[in-house]
């Protein structure tokens, strides 16, 4: 997930004001590319870890620190993404090269909508421009995301390593309360989450809390890799040796744990507490300080289009329609016919027969049934794929102190080192929200051909520029992963199985639905409960699981629409290529086109796939 905040200023006016541009050399714009980006790595010690990035991409060692979570350093990104818009207009394209030409206009759409948010003093705004309301959330605050990214992120292999991650575990307190202070200092401005989203926040912290030091994941992550490191040593007295060391080694993280980490915990579960009696539970945006200016600045982001909330809301509405009848036939043929399709829906979701028994056994089968699935797509995957990512992918259940704020799966990309497996995570907290109606379609969206083919291949682009390989594009990733979804229903892997396909348009009704929730919440002054209603009403899905896509769409508004609206644009694309390019399509092609660029905003990958439209016919005439 991504968290998110900057601020608008008198960089623009300057830049408007500076006359005609002068003619620069290209290498003007390598050497822009080259500071952004060693800045943007610089300032996030996270990014350049999970990217793995050299040190010297990075201006210097960044192992031993996290970002700094300050109001200073988010003001300052706020500054800098301003300044980089400038300087990004200051320069010369007209002489650009393709490629060139090409991070230009990536870079430019990105600036902007980064500038454009940069103007909103609250909330959240990373290195990179994205931008989410409250800083303490159920959802992507840093006692959430800082276990994951120390146990995924930082390796321990030397002695090093070991005092590098103590540095780190140290930093994790002072960002809690940073992150704590910013969100007071939003609070004595109005700015603060339903309390129904304090509550659920509350009750984490509280949870985190209840642990000891030693029970901590932090201790028992760093716990483990230490004793890889001791059981890879062969030389008995060697071992006795790295085992002593080691031992200290975790009395120093229990002491940081229980002198720091957790007092920094309490503070902010204290914070709450005192501030829940000032919050109401009117979910929208729009009650924030030039709200609708924010959710129209969050659309711009996570969908990379202009249109409004009631475009997009109507978009949504007239896509569930549509589902709604497919859906119907499709339940009809396993003949469920009485009641609404949602209805129908739900008397799925609670069948027994399709949930898996929750127990470790059930959870074991759950992860082999998972991993079969991924291994068929990937042994079929050279047919409509000209190029598969090297990087290796692993399935793996979200940790347990992450469950109760995670969504039901999600990607974690490789590190571009390699070191690093692209990982899908699963998230059994309840099996009962994981059922066998939907699981093969998360496979297909989350893994293969979705979000690993997208992301690793990406990142395995030889000459894009480092910066370009660290962006990410909403509405064209979750765009590719929802139209993943829909190529494993075109190429048959649903032959057979027709609850599946059920819950493959389910999945379908799930996105659709999202544009309406969306829009409804910050744009049409909707209840929390009425969003709830509306998707138990057409998903028919658990109460478990609408509740906690509700809360992710109310502290992240704007992420959910990405997904129909992205999908929309690389299926009409796709029926624009096949149109004009008749016998001459290949659907490989079509594939490679819009994967092999790396992500991009949409009207970006539209020209893309109108310039390989040409290339593509003259190889047809030719082959």
């Amino acid at each position: 997930m991504k968290p998110i905040h900057w601020i608008m200023a008198l960089a623009l006016g300057a830049v408007a004001a500076c006359g005609p541009r002068q003619a620069q050399p290209l290498s003007a714009f390598h050497g822009r590319l080259d500071d952004w980006t060693q800045e943007i790595l610089a300032d996030s010690p996270e990014l350049a870890s999970q990217a793995s990035v050299a040190e010297e991409a990075a201006g210097g060692r960044y192992d031993d620190r996290l970002d700094d979570r300050s109001a200073l350093a988010v003001e300052a990104r706020r500054g800098a993404a301003l300044r980089r818009l400038a300087e990004l207009r200051a320069l010369d394209a007209s002489d650009l090269g393709a490629e060139d030409r090409l991070s230009y206009d990536v870079l430019t759409q990105q600036f902007e909508a980064s500038a454009n948010a940069a103007r909103f003093d609250y909330g959240v705004f990373t290195p990179l421009g994205g931008v989410a309301p409250y800083v303490l959330n159920q959802l992507d605050s840093a006692f959430i995301t800082l276990p994951s990214f120390l146990d995924e992120r930082h390796p321990v292999r030397t002695p090093a390593d070991a005092e590098a991650y103590l540095r780190r575990l140290r930093a994790a307190a002072d960002a809690i309360d940073r992150e704590t202070e910013r969100a007071r200092s939003d609070a004595g401005n109005g700015v603060r989450p339903p309390g129904f989203i304090i509550d659920a926040t509350y009750a984490m912290l509280q949870d985190v809390l209840r642990q000891p030091a030693l029970a901590q994941p932090y201790v028992v992550s760093f716990r483990r890799k230490l004793d890889q490191l001791a059981a890879a040593e062969t030389d008995p007295a060697a071992r006795a040796a790295i085992e002593r060391r080691n031992l200290a080694y975790v009395a120093r993280a229990e002491a940081i744990v229980r002198d720091h980490v957790l007092p920094a915990h309490a503070r902010a579960a204290a914070f709450l507490r005192a501030d829940r009696a000032n919050a109401d539970d009117a979910p929208s945006v729009a009650r924030l300080p030039d709200g609708a200016a924010f959710y129209a600045a969050a659309l711009r982001i996570e969908t990379t289009t202009t249109l409004t909330p009631a475009q997009i809301h109507r978009i949504g509405r007239e896509r569930v329609a549509a589902l709604n009848t497919q859906l119907d036939i499709a339940l009809r043929r396993i003949g469920l016919t009485a009641g609404t399709v949602g209805e129908r829906l739900r008397q799925m979701t609670a069948d027994p027969q399709y949930a898996y028994p929750d127990t470790d056994e059930g959870r074991a089968q759950l992860i082999a049934d998972v991993e079969a699935r991924v291994n068929r797509m990937l042994e079929r995957a050279p047919q409509w794929f000209g190029r598969l990512p090297s990087a290796p992918l692993e399935v793996r259940r979200v940790p347990a102190f992450a469950e109760a704020g995670s969504p039901g799966a999600y990607y974690a990309p490789p590190s571009i080192d390699g070191r690093t497996p692209g990982i899908y995570y699963i998230n059994l907290r309840d099996l009962g929200e994981m059922t066998r109606i939907d699981l093969p379609t998360q496979d297909y969206h989350e893994a293969v051909p979705g979000h690993h083919f997208q992301t690793a291949l990406a990142q395995e682009i030889p000459d894009a520029p480092l910066l370009r390989r660290l962006m990410a594009f909403n509405a064209y990733s979750e765009g590719w992963g929802l139209y993943a979804e829909e190529l494993a229903d075109e190429l048959g892997f649903y032959d057979g199985d027709p609850i599946g396909r059920i819950g493959y348009l389910r999945w379908q009704l799930w996105r659709a639905a999202r544009l309406v929730v969306d829009t409804g919440l910050h744009a049409q002054d909707w209840s929390r409960q009425q969003a709830i209603d509306y998707l138990l009403q057409v998903t028919g899905d658990a109460p478990g699981v609408v509740a906690t896509e509700v809360d992710r769409y109310i502290v992240w508004p704007g992420q959910a629409c990405g997904y129909e609206l992205g999908r929309r644009e690389i299926a009409r694309l796709r029926e624009i290529a096949r149109n004009e390019l008749g016998p001459d399509f290949d659907l490989r092609g079509f594939h490679d086109a819009v994967l092999l660029r790396g992500e991009v905003p949409l009207p970006v990958l539209e020209r893309l796939v109108r310039e390989w439209i040409p290339r593509q016919r003259a190889s047809g005439r030719t082959g």
